[in-house]
């Protein structure tokens, strides 16, 4: 409610971090500086999804109740969740995931193939419980190469955006390099792309077909700019999508914790005021 309340922004997101499902399926997980997984399966418990995640649901028709904007329900990708599985100590390097994923690709793809029936799984209970849309993260699949990256995150953002599609809830896709896959994302046909900052938006729009909706993309980092820059890169990025009804004006990635409130809201106020 914070965001919305505060920034007047045009949508929520319930947050609840992606590696939550994890504990469904035995893994314990424990939030420090960062998250930490634990290397090694846990006995399961014949626990239900709907019992586990009960608190999840008690948010989402809470929030249902008191929002006046559409609620975003989300989860993370097969291969970003299994790169936090695997590479539970230095994970920015994801070494020991790109490892598995050559070394021992039956295994890595099991364990895909495992985790993708559980993000349904956790969405379709999102979606139950009254979110408006989806998000789906891989937010670590830009580290793949062009044919690695279409077996490791594309099947399987396809294999999940198919599961919810007969809900009719639309399915919004993100990925860091999602400009530099455009095309294999498009042929997703989700209903909207979220796109990183590194290609400008009027190039991206050329490879991304109507009715799919493109959010994005300004570098969160110019939130630290003087004012008058981010205003000036915010119209600038704008500019590119002008005339475009499809546009979800948005940043490119994630607000970092050295980003100031006012600096978000001249973003935000720049976006409503032009």
């Amino acid at each position: 409610m914070l965001p919305v309340d505060e920034l007047g922004v045009d949508a929520a997101i319930l947050f609840s971090d992606i590696l939550l499902p994890l504990e469904h399926i035995g893994f314990s997980v424990e939030y420090e500086k960062g998250p930490k997984v634990k290397a090694s399966l846990c006995k399961e418990e014949e626990v239900s999804m709907e019992e586990r995640f009960s608190f999840l649901t008690s948010a989402i028709v809470n929030l249902k109740k008191r929002l006046s904007v559409p609620l975003l329900g989300f989860a993370g990708a097969p291969f970003t969740i299994a790169s936090y599985v695997l590479d539970h100590d230095k994970h920015h390097l994801l070494q020991k995931t790109k490892q598995a994923l050559y070394q021992t690709p039956s295994t890595f793809f099991s364990l895909l193939d495992r985790l993708a029936d559980l993000v349904i799984a956790y969405l379709h209970r999102q979606i139950r419980a009254g979110v408006d849309v989806v998000q789906i993260f891989d937010s670590w699949a830009g580290v793949l190469e062009e044919e690695q990256f279409a077996k490791c995150s594309v099947h399987y953002l396809h294999k999940i955006i198919e599961a919810i599609r007969p809900t009719k809830v639309p399915v919004i896709v993100f990925c860091r390099g999602s400009s530099l896959f455009a095309e294999q994302l498009a042929h997703l046909k989700p209903n909207g792309i979220s796109f990183d900052w590194h290609r400008p938006l009027d190039k991206l729009k050329t490879q991304v077909p109507y009715p799919i909706a493109i959010q994005g993309n300004l570098d969160p980092d110019v939130l630290k700019a003087p004012f008058a820059e981010i205003t000036r890169k915010t119209k600038q990025m704008l500019s590119f999508m002008e005339g475009e009804r499809r546009f979800i004006a948005g940043l490119g990635h994630g607000v970092t914790p050295e980003i100031s409130e006012e600096a978000v809201k001249c973003f935000v106020s720049t976006v409503q005021e032009s």
